[in-house]
């Protein structure tokens, strides 16, 4: 719990020297994604996954960008009723490569808290230690390589990016596909 506690006050803490500077530098925007993870398993009606992702960007240069971010997925079985989910609290940062340019390479690191909880798990488990329900809670973090697709106004941007990471995300690899839809204000 302790770590918990200081990753949220270097957050906050974060966010507000952000907020700080941000305010005659640049740029605002909220990022948003939700959407169902797309695999086997939901084209054939065992179970679904929706992935969300919630996040405040601060302009600080013209290359760079940072703020905290919300993001996670719960994933819900149809067969033996077993759900498990994952909830991220943390911040990034972002150099872009052309930030004048409607199409912008960047790259991204993130650093976050992660609970990860599971419930009605199978009885018959290859893990001795594994209980039906529980959860878990650590640090951990992605690198990104990306594009941003502005548009013309410069008010709506698409990114997309392949992260990787030391932990799994919902594909349960260590690298998957993303996307954030952004607000600029």
């Amino acid at each position: 719990m302790k770590i918990a506690g200081r990753t949220i006050l270097c957050i906050l803490l974060s966010g507000y020297c952000a907020i700080s500077s941000s305010q005659t530098a640049g740029k605002h925007s909220v990022g948003l994604q939700l959407n169902p993870f797309f695999d086997e398993h939901l084209f054939n009606h065992e179970s679904y996954s929706p992935v969300y992702a919630f996040r405040y960007t601060f302009g600080i240069k013209k290359h760079i960008t940072f703020g905290p971010e919300l993001s996670g997925f719960y994933t819900k079985t149809y067969t033996d009723d077993f759900t498990s989910g994952n909830f991220n609290a943390g911040a990034y940062i972002r150099y872009s490569f052309l930030p004048q340019s409607r199409l912008k390479p960047f790259l991204e690191a993130s650093s976050y808290y992660t609970y990860h909880y599971w419930k009605n798990g199978p009885e018959i488990n290859l893990d001795v230690n594994a209980e039906p329900n529980g959860s878990k809670s650590y640090l951990s973090g992605y690198v990104a390589p990306g594009i941003t697709l502005s548009g013309k106004s410069g008010k709506i941007s698409l990114d997309l990016m392949y992260k990787f990471s030391n932990k799994t995300f919902v594909n349960g690899g260590k690298s998957v596909f993303s996307y954030r839809l952004n607000f600029w204000f």
